[in-house]
C-alpha cells in the first residue's frame, strides 16, 4: 500500500477513533504511523473532522423541523408515486382502509408451530414466489372489494363504529384520497350516491341541512359498502358525514336528538343512528365545537 492508499482509506476513519481495530485500516494506520508527513497528514484531517463534528452538535434544531420535512414532502408529492388512473387511486384508497386483525400475529406464530421446521430449504425462486402471489391476490381481492357494479364481497361480520372511524381516517390521511363527486347542493350528493346503490339517508338532521356541500365518495371498511358526504363548514372547516347500514355496524348508538361525542387525538365524532342508517360525522376539531353543530 502507497501513500496515495492509505489517504484514500483514512479519509473514512472516523474521528472518535471508532475505525481503529478494523482490519481495513490496520496497514494504512501501520504506515501513517512510519511515514512522518502522512501521520501529520493525518492529525491534522481527525482534528478537523472532530471540530466539525462538534460545531455540527452545537447547532440547535428548531421544534418543528420534522414536521415542516414531512410537509414539504407532503405538498410536493415526491415521496409518494402518483396514481395513473382512477384504478389506481381506488386501490390505494382500500389499500389504506384496511385494517390488520388484532389476532395476525398470534394466529401466524400459532401456524409456524404446527407446521414445524421444513426438511429443505424452499429453492429462493420459488421464496420470492410464494409473496409476490400473495401480493398479486391481495391486490386483486382489493380490486373486486370496489366494482363499478354488482355485488361488494364483503365481512359478514358488523362493524365495531370505531373501525368505521379508523378506516375513514386511513383514507382520508392517504395522499392518494379524491372524491367521485363535486357538488355544492347537498340534494345532488344523495341522488348520486342512491344511483350507486350507496348508503344514503332520506333526511339530513337539521344541524347539517344548513352546510354548503362540496363532494361525495364511496367507502369501504373491510368490505362494508358506506358513504362519504363532505361539508363545508365556516368556522370549523371541512366536516365529514360517514354513512353505513344500520346491519352492518355492531354498536348500540344514540338517535339523532342526542349524539355522542368521542376525541380520538385530532378528531372529534359524533355518532347516532335511525332505523336504517349509522351516522358518524367527523372533524378534526375539538368534541365541544363539534357539538355546536347540534
Amino acid at each position: 500500500m502507497d501513500k496515495d492508499q492509505a489517504k484514500f482509506l483514512l479519509n473514512s476513519f472516523r474521528p472518535d477513533g471508532a475505525d481503529a481495530e478494523d482490519t481495513d485500516f490496520a496497514e494504512a494506520l501501520r504506515l501513517a504511523a512510519e511515514d512522518r508527513d502522512l501521520g501529520n497528514w493525518l492529525a491534522q484531517e481527525r482534528t478537523f473532522d472532530a471540530n466539525f463534528s462538534i460545531a455540527l452538535t452545537s447547532v440547535p434544531l428548531p421544534e418543528n423541523l420534522l414536521e415542516n420535512i414531512r410537509e414539504s414532502l407532503a405538498s410536493q408529492r415526491g415521496d409518494v408515486p402518483q396514481a395513473q388512473d382512477t384504478l389506481d387511486a381506488a386501490m390505494i384508497g382500500a389499500i389504506a382502509t384496511l385494517r390488520v386483525p388484532d389476532s395476525l400475529r398470534t394466529s401466524i406464530l400459532a401456524a409456524m408451530e404446527r407446521s414445524g421446521p421444513a426438511e429443505r430449504k424452499t429453492p429462493w425462486l420459488r421464496r420470492l414466489s410464494i409473496p409476490l402471489a400473495a401480493a398479486a391476490g391481495i391486490a386483486l381481492a382489493f380490486i373486486f372489494t370496489r366494482p363499478a357494479s354488482g355485488p361488494v364481497i364483503a365481512n359478514s361480520a358488523p362493524l365495531k363504529v370505531e373501525v368505521v372511524e379508523a378506516g375513514f381516517i386511513n383514507a382520508y390521511q392517504s395522499p392518494l384520497f379524491m372524491l367521485d363527486n363535486r357538488h355544492e347542493n347537498t340534494g345532488e350528493l344523495f341522488q348520486l350516491l342512491d344511483k350507486k346503490k350507496l348508503p344514503c339517508p332520506s333526511l339530513l338532521p337539521k344541524s347539517l341541512a344548513r352546510l354548503k356541500g362540496i363532494g361525495c365518495r364511496e367507502l369501504v371498511v373491510d368490505g362494508k359498502r358506506g358513504s362519504l358526504v363532505c361539508f363545508d363548514e365556516t368556522e370549523h372547516g371541512t366536516i365529514h358525514l360517514v354513512i353505513f347500514k344500520r346491519e352492518d355496524v355492531s354498536d348500540d348508538l344514540p338517535c339523532e336528538l342526542s349524539p355522542s361525542f368521542t376525541q380520538r387525538g385530532n378528531w372529534a365524532t359524533a355518532r347516532w343512528c335511525d332505523g336504517t342508517h349509522v351516522f358518524v360525522l367527523i372533524a378534526a376539531a375539538k368534541k365541544e365545537s363539534l357539538a355546536e353543530l347540534f
